[in-house]
């Protein structure tokens, strides 16, 4: 293919890019850090879950309590038998022989038993023989009541419900914190992406333009036909980082499309680039204090040892005794038959309590506690190597903090000397002072003095969000100029 012809497809291909990405912006999304955050914040599903955690630990203490109010129980029973209880009576009521109740009513069995036991008189001897008591069918209903009075088990039971709502609404302070340091640095990744898509943009445009000058110098026999081969490969060169850039720059918005819990058919355009943090970003001072008070994974930690320690209190008081009290009332109806009509219920009630003291359990009682104190010993020493972690991790980022501080300020000065290089090896050039290779060089140079230069502002924000993170709160507000 002709060189006319490449340069026809590429400026089409331009052309058609340029004009989907302008649809593309018509119904894009335009966020800027803060926005990214208010939107994640309430849209994504991990903060909405951890927020209903708290709910549904607030509903288990009320069931909590709810341990010690009565609990009452409406019952209702039916038993057919389906062999009857033989009795057995003496002194005088030995029958000798079995006796079926059901085949008399109850005035004529009554009756018979007097008159058997007048006749026999008193007896030491055991009756050998019993008779048949019972009806077919029995019906039971009635209320239970029971009301705990003294369960010290309860009340400690209580109080780690307490503790599993502070730890409920720490997890959630936690997911928020989680999540603002990962929206953070995704909306820093983005527009790391996305201003290194502009700048290879940039410097194929501007190399385009050099190359369109050095064919004219060639036509015009000043310049050899190396200087528009060599051109020519610079500009091809900078094609595959340009894709990588732009396929970068997708995967960075998705991810943080992601995070901020939104569908991915939304266009996102970034407002702002990582230079315009470069006024403002050093206004962000190191606090003095660099204490984990706001440290969220310490504060779970120290709620989940809290947690432990109620447990094991809870099961030093099943040592206790407990007191509980119960009332109950039935109605019981014995009959023969199923004519519900005829039938006579007899009321049946007790009120009384119930005291329990332990003894023994085969020694679980023993060795759960036991099994407890392990457990807290075990929780003291991990909170000893993550609060050594935690401060090995604030000094690191403080660390990388004033690296990055030093890299910025060493970038900045070389993309001012990179560019100052360009143009005098520029002018070299046109003069016929300079060759196309260092010409190359130096567009080379301000190309990469470019990137150091936002990947050092990158790192500097990205260690900053970090050492936020692992403080709990934030340092101070760094907004771009938009």
């Amino acid at each position: 293919m002709k060189p006319k012809s490449i340069l026809f497809v590429t400026v089409v291909c331009g052309l058609f890019g340029l004009s989907t990405a302008t649809a593309q912006q018509k119904d894009s999304l335009a966020i800027d850090l803060n926005t990214a955050l208010e939107i994640a914040l309430n849209e994504n599903p991990t903060v909405k879950v951890a927020d209903m955690e708290i709910t549904k630990t607030q509903y288990a203490k009320k069931s909590a309590y709810g341990a010690l109010l009565p609990e009452i129980n409406l019952i209702g029973q039916y038993q057919r038998t389906i062999k009857k209880q033989t009795m057995y009576m003496d002194n005088g009521f030995g029958l000798g022989g079995d006796v079926d109740p059901g085949q008399y009513d109850d005035e004529v069995e009554l009756k018979i038993l007097e008159v058997l036991g007048k006749l026999m008189g008193p007896s030491d001897s055991k009756g050998k023989e019993g008779f048949k008591v019972g009806r077919w069918n029995m019906y039971t209903g009635g209320v239970n009541v029971s009301l705990p009075l003294v369960v010290p088990s309860l009340w400690k039971n209580i109080q780690m419900s307490d503790v599993d709502i502070q730890l409920a609404m720490e997890q959630a302070r936690s997911s928020k914190i989680n999540l603002v340091n990962q929206v953070t640095k995704s909306f820093y990744s983005f527009m790391l992406a996305h201003d290194s898509y502009l700048l290879f943009k940039q410097t194929y445009a501007t190399d385009s333009i050099n190359l369109e000058n050095i064919k004219h110098k060639m036509e015009q026999g000043i310049a050899p036909e190396y200087d528009v081969i060599t051109a020519e490969v610079r500009l091809k060169s900078l094609i595959p980082s340009i894709l990588q850039a732009e396929n970068m720059m997708k995967i960075a918005e998705l991810q943080l499309k992601m995070l901020m819990g939104i569908d991915d058919d939304v266009p996102l355009k970034v407002l702002g680039t990582l230079s315009d943090y470069d006024e403002v970003m050093f206004d962000a001072i190191i606090p003095a204090d660099t204490s984990l008070m706001g440290n969220s994974d310490l504060k779970k930690f120290d709620l989940q040892a809290n947690k432990v320690q109620k447990l094991y209190e809870m099961q030093k008081l099943q040592y206790a005794p407990s007191l509980v009290s119960s009332f109950h009332y039935t109605y019981i109806s014995q009959n023969n038959d199923f004519k519900f009509s005829n039938y006579k219920w007899d009321p049946y009630s007790t009120v009384g309590v119930t005291l329990s003291i332990p003894i023994f359990n085969g020694g679980q009682r023993h060795h759960n506690l036991k099994q407890t104190e392990v457990q807290l010993s075990q929780l003291r020493y991990q909170r000893v190597d993550l609060e050594r972690n935690l401060k090995l991790a604030v000094k690191n980022n403080i660390d990388l903090i004033n690296k990055n501080v030093k890299q910025i300020m060493a970038t900045q000065s070389s993309v001012e000397q990179a560019k100052k290089g360009y143009e005098i090896t520029l002018k070299r050039y046109e003069t016929g002072l300079g060759t196309i290779v260092e010409l190359n060089a130096a567009a080379l140079a301000v190309t990469n003095a470019e990137l150091q230069y936002k990947n050092a502002i990158y790192d500097y924000l990205a260690a900053k969000a970090d050492l936020e993170k692992v403080l709990g709160y934030k340092i101070s507000p760094i907004d771009s100029k938009n």
